[in-house]
């Protein structure tokens, strides 16, 4: 314990220092400590006596990178932190992280919806980041659906940032998910807190999929972070001309793996079965037109000129609409130019 509070006590005086990760190796004896940094004992314990009276009198336990409880991917990635502030429970849950744009496209707000749904019903504690957009999306979907998941913040947990998401972070706890921090209490989010923040995204996730990223967007420092640790990395295809996409289909370039559907991932990750192949479809929006394509297909198998045909919409768009439903997993494609409904 004397070990954990002197650690805990630097870590406060030195404002969280990213350096810290690499204290342990650098003081194998908390004696060394103080001789280093040329600090009394006992100013550093009232530091950590007081940080945990405060994080216990809000629910917070604070864990250190020695403790049986802290988590074990965590200690396995460069640059661990030292210390892990959580409120909630981790879970024994497989943890997957869902991360994307701040500012998503309709489409990629249903695609959020759609793999969020189907990937914590089938078992998996979804992993992000609280954030606007997409993070947002992945958790909210996760507590309506009354399953765990995992918010990572890039600042204190007593700063609920951003602070539209204060009933949000409330729900995660009730729903026997967690919000967690490496930032000492107090800490504003501040820019630079952020990427580090992200390499716990992906430091506690057996794999990340990236749903939308523009190109600077601070998503791909997560995926960086996955390549970094040996995590597998998952990105959906963009449309080519959406700013929203330049970073997903440049990650599909530098080698992620292409996901179109939910199940993918799950086969990857050895968890799919009978009862999530089965579960009922996440309701999803469909068009006019769309319908009147499924209501023929529904009949077999049919050629694309035959749907043309029946359909009387133009070649070009036709194939577009094709294409929207396949990427919704409503139908496939065969050999020959036809066309099948996904039952």
């Amino acid at each position: 314990m004397r070990e954990k509070l002197l650690f805990l006590g630097l870590y406060l005086k030195e404002k969280g220092s990213f350096k810290a990760s690499k204290w342990i190796e650098e003081f194998p004896k908390p004696e060394e400590i103080l001789e280093k940094f040329r600090l009394k004992e006992k100013d550093l314990l009232d530091l950590a006596e007081r940080e945990l009276e405060k994080a216990e009198k809000v629910g917070i336990k604070i864990l250190f990178i020695k403790d049986l409880t802290f988590p074990e991917d965590l200690k396995l990635i460069p640059y661990p932190p030292l210390f892990l502030y959580v409120k909630g429970e981790l879970n024994d849950l497989t943890k997957f992280a869902v991360v994307g744009s701040r500012k998503p496209s309709p489409y990629g707000k249903e695609v959020a919806r759609y793999f969020a749904e189907i990937l914590s019903k089938a078992g998996l504690c979804l992993v992000s980041g609280l954030a606007r957009g997409i993070d947002t999306i992945v958790h909210r979907v996760c507590v309506e659906k009354g399953h765990a998941t995992i918010a990572v913040l890039g600042s204190g947990l007593d700063v609920i940032y951003p602070a539209e998401n204060k009933d949000l972070f409330k729900r995660i706890v009730e729903t026997g998910g967690a919000i967690i921090s490496e930032f000492p209490l107090g800490t504003k989010p501040k820019r630079e807190n952020f990427p580090r923040r992200n390499r716990i995204i992906s430091g506690l996730s057996k794999g990340i999929l990236v749903i939308e990223a523009g190109e600077r967007s601070g998503t791909l420092i997560t995926a960086r972070w996955a390549q970094e640790q040996g995590k597998e990395v998952f990105s959906i295809p963009g449309n080519i001309f959406s700013e929203q996409s330049k970073g997903t289909n440049f990650l599909l370039k530098e080698g992620a793996i292409p996901v179109t559907h939910p199940l993918e991932i799950l086969h990857y990750l050895g968890l799919d079965s009978e009862k999530t192949l089965s579960e009922e479809k996440p309701d999803i929006e469909i068009t006019e037109e769309e319908k009147t394509i499924l209501e023929i297909l529904s009949l077999g198998p049919t050629h694309f000129e035959e749907l043309a045909e029946k359909t009387k919409i133009s070649p070009p768009l036709l194939l577009q609409i094709l294409t929207e439903l396949e990427f919704k997993n409503l139908i496939k494609s065969l050999p020959g130019k036809y066309f099948q409904k996904i039952s």
